[in-house]
């Protein structure tokens, strides 16, 4: 083994021993080499160095295990420290850690097998989440009965949240009580009372998703608060990450840069975490989209290079594929290319609500609205509560409008500017489809709205930047703005 220490590996030599004869590209070793990483946990790159271009150098050095009768030390640390050694964790590791209790019956003293099904359905849920760490539910287990004993969990599990609650059932009616609160305070940060039968709780995941929903929210909410009261050298990175893209959302021009700074930060302070370079792609990209740039072409640049940085850490990370797709479609038009990065994003993660409902839109964009209405809809499925939803509502009004669904892209556009009423795109749909729908007054109201929000707006200029320009939906929806008002 000592053998291979030091050694410089060059890129050709490694593709000829790995794959033989077969035709592959430097990305198919670029990846097993990030899986390599990833399994020894060299986040530094310090154990396997790249040589740039030449190849790559495992250093380190061998450590003989202690002989066995030794092991009885390791027995004694953790008797010392109440029978549990916690993690060294990387403080570079940006994700939030759940704890998931057993749900208490209301007069129980022992565990309910009710409380424990709808703690491991919330749990399950949880730990499909790739921006949040949930810790095991055997591990959880024997923390029933420990309400309102959180720092007892904070130390006994690392854990930054806990979710709590209530779970008995009444001639059939079961009532839920959850709560999410900060390990550190104790302060609950969200709680919720459900009422559903039994029958619908054993088989539905509504209940499930509408939990699950809120918790994220409830933290995306919390880290804004917190990124914006204490300085950022005081905050844990994963607080200052879910801060950003909260602020991010906000679509006004002194939260949108503040996202930024906060986003730069993180990616200095975790250089081998994709997320926050995933993030920044997405940022670039709505900079461009909201017109608070005046070179769409190096925000495109600078997104791709995030997105590609972000990648060449995780090749599966299905925000910074999204991100690249939302850069080929909206600012370089490129909308095959567009299309292959959302496939390959859906392909990771079937659930990817962005990945999906923006593959929607592409395929309205190219007059196969009826076909973008399944990916919308689901994506509007996945995102009950999600802080961003008027995201997704304004993406599922335009596939509507493309596929001259006129009264549903106007009731989705009016429940999405409910959530954002300054939404410059949304706006512009509501006025098209409102027109479509033949109602005129509404939709030359909706146009004085537009243009007092942005009075250098023109038909023209609109359409040499859409996606559909060269499609029949492009001509359609400008024909439509011209009919409400909007100047040619």
């Amino acid at each position: 083994m000592t053998d291979f220490l030091g050694t410089l590996a060059p890129r050709d030599t490694l593709i000829e021993r790995v794959w033989g004869g077969v035709a592959v590209t430097d990305d198919s070793l670029t990846q097993c080499i990030a899986d390599i990483r990833r399994a020894l946990g060299d986040h530094d790159r310090a154990l396997l160095k790249t040589v740039p271009k030449r190849g790559y150098q495992l250093t380190g050095e061998v450590i003989a295990l202690p002989p066995a009768q030794n092991a009885g030390t390791a027995i004694a640390a953790a008797d010392a420290n109440g029978g549990i050694i916690l993690a060294d964790l990387d403080p570079r590791d940006v994700l939030p850690t759940l704890a998931v209790l057993p749900m208490r019956g209301s007069f129980e003293t022992r565990q309910d097998p009710l409380g424990i099904f709808v703690a491991d359905e919330i749990a399950n849920a949880l730990g499909r989440s790739e921006d949040m760490n949930v810790i095991s539910r055997l591990s959880t287990a024997q923390f029933w009965g420990e309400l309102g004993q959180h720092s007892n969990l904070r130390q006994a599990l690392n854990a930054d949240f806990v979710v709590s609650g209530l779970a008995h059932s009444q001639n059939d009616i079961v009532v839920l009580s959850v709560e999410l609160a900060d390990a550190d305070s104790g302060i609950a940060l969200w709680s919720d009372r459900i009422r559903l039968p039994l029958g619908p709780l054993m088989t539905d995941t509504d209940w499930v998703e509408h939990v699950v929903s809120q918790l994220r929210n409830a933290i995306m909410v919390n880290e804004v608060r917190r990124v914006r009261s204490r300085p950022l050298d005081d905050l844990k990175l994963f607080s200052v990450l879910h801060g950003a893209v909260g602020l991010m959302h906000r679509l006004s021009p002194k939260d949108f840069n503040e996202a930024r700074s906060l986003l730069r930060f993180v990616a200095e302070k975790a250089p081998y975490n994709p997320a926050p370079l995933a993030w920044m792609a997405r940022w670039h990209v709505l900079r461009a989209m909201q017109g608070w740039s005046e070179d769409v072409q190096q925000e495109a640049t600078s997104a791709i290079k995030c997105a590609e940085q972000a990648l060449d850490i995780d090749p599966e990370n299905t925000l910074a594929l999204t991100s690249l797709g939302f850069v080929m479609t909206n600012l370089l038009h490129r909308l095959d290319e567009a299309h292959g990065y959302y496939d390959n994003a859906l392909l990771i993660n079937p659930n990817d609500a962005q990945a999906r409902a923006l593959r929607g839109m592409l395929l309205a964009f190219t007059d196969n609205g009826s076909d973008g209405k399944r990916d919308v809809e689901r994506a509007l499925h996945l995102t009950p509560r999600d802080p961003h939803r008027f995201f997704y509502l304004a993406l599922a009004s335009g596939v509507h409008l493309s596929a001259e669904n006129y009264d549903r892209s106007v009731l989705l556009a009016k429940e999405s500017l409910r959530l954002n009423k300054t939404h410059i795109s949304t706006l512009r749909m509501l006025a098209a489809a409102q027109m479509g729908a033949g109602d005129e007054d509404a939709s030359r109201a909706t146009v004085a709205e537009l243009m007092r929000l942005q009075p250098d707006l023109r038909v023209s200029t609109w359409t040499q930047s859409a996606p559909s320009r060269e499609y029949d939906n492009g001509k359609r929806v400008a024909t439509l703005l011209r009919a409400a008002g909007v100047p040619d």
